[in-house]
């Protein structure tokens, strides 16, 4: 058994171990590498208080492996420095590493929603429980989820958190299972609970810098925008991908303005430098002049969930979509 005069001592072997695998191991990717860089320089200063340097057997280490390792230094070192003495981990060094830790898991984290973009294509369907014709709205996830649906968002305006989650739990199973994006709309503490893709948010939901505090690194943000300074506005505070509508008329959100319409919609695309969703009244018969108009994704809700047989209405779309020219 370790004691507690060994503590700090195993601590700190396992805390350079850590840094120094992420240093010799982790990918290059622009997002980190002014903090990977500060970090290799910290790792020769710590490996100057070891007899030997630890050595690193892992090979081709994933940007997700190095960010768990990033994240089980952080945990190491606040052990660490928790100690209460001044050990090979003093102030400066405990603030140098704080930093450059926290730099690297906002860079990684960047780094792999970037690499998820291309995820957010094809027909994406709004899971809520008051759009379902009677049926359990799991029979409509399934359903899109055959169909071809590549992501699914639950939104549930109702309900209690705790209701919200029983039906979240087997959504997000489902959607891993089938390699499909799960997003939750508004509740943020719901996301980061079930571990879905990400979450979408509105204009007057929780500010997208407090989101991020909530959800892990890697998690994608969305974010609603029915006019092109919000949109502006939407990418440069950092969300992953943008939504722009309504296009068309719709029922199933009382959104109390008009239809943005095709037009406009092609602006939006001028102006998203992240995928773009396009929602709103969108269905088989009006869908082609949306994918033309380049949105990446096509959101739906009664298109899909309020259609006599789901599946056979998602994989509808989904083959409208390709056939517009459409990501599927």
């Amino acid at each position: 058994m370790t004691t507690a005069n060994t503590l700090p001592e195993s601590c700190y072997a396992s805390l350079v171990h850590c840094l120094y695998t992420v240093s010799e191991q982790c990918p290059d990717t622009p997002p980190a590498a002014g903090a990977l860089h500060r970090l290799r320089n910290l790792v020769l200063v710590l490996l100057s208080q070891l007899t030997a340097a630890p050595s690193v057997t892992t090979s081709g280490m994933t940007l997700t492996e190095a960010l768990t390792l990033v994240t089980t230094s952080r945990e190491l070192l606040t052990v660490l420095t928790g100690q209460g003495t001044e050990g090979p981990v003093n102030s400066e060094m405990n603030q140098a590493l704080s930093e450059t830790l926290d730099a690297l898991t906002t860079g990684m984290g960047a780094a792999l929603r970037q690499a998820q973009a291309d995820k957010v294509r094809g027909l994406y369907v709004i899971i809520d429980p008051q759009v379902t014709g009677g049926r359990d709205p799991m029979e409509i996830a399934r359903a899109a989820v055959n169909g071809g649906a590549k992501m699914l968002q639950l939104r549930d305006k109702l309900r209690d958190k705790g209701e919200i989650l029983t039906l979240a739990t087997p959504l997000q199973q489902l959607c891993q299972e089938h390699d499909v994006m799960l997003i939750m709309n508004d509740h943020v503490d719901l996301a980061a609970t079930v571990g879905s893709a990400g979450v979408h948010v509105g204009q007057t939901d929780m500010p997208v810098d407090q989101v991020r505090k909530v959800l892990a690194p890697h998690q994608v943000l969305g974010r609603s925008n029915r006019e092109f300074d919000q949109l502006i506005e939407s990418q440069e505070i950092g969300a992953d991908h943008v939504a722009f509508g309504p296009i068309y008329q719709t029922t199933t959100k009382g959104v109390g303005r008009p239809p943005q319409g095709i037009d406009p919609l092609r602006k939006a695309r001028e102006l998203a430098k992240v995928p773009l969703v396009a929602i709103g009244g969108i269905n088989i018969d009006n869908v082609t002049p949306v994918v033309e108009a380049g949105a990446d994704a096509i959101c739906v809700t009664a298109a899909v969930a309020s259609a006599e047989n789901p599946e056979t209405a998602a994989a509808a779309m989904v083959e409208a979509i390709r056939s517009a020219g459409g990501k599927v």
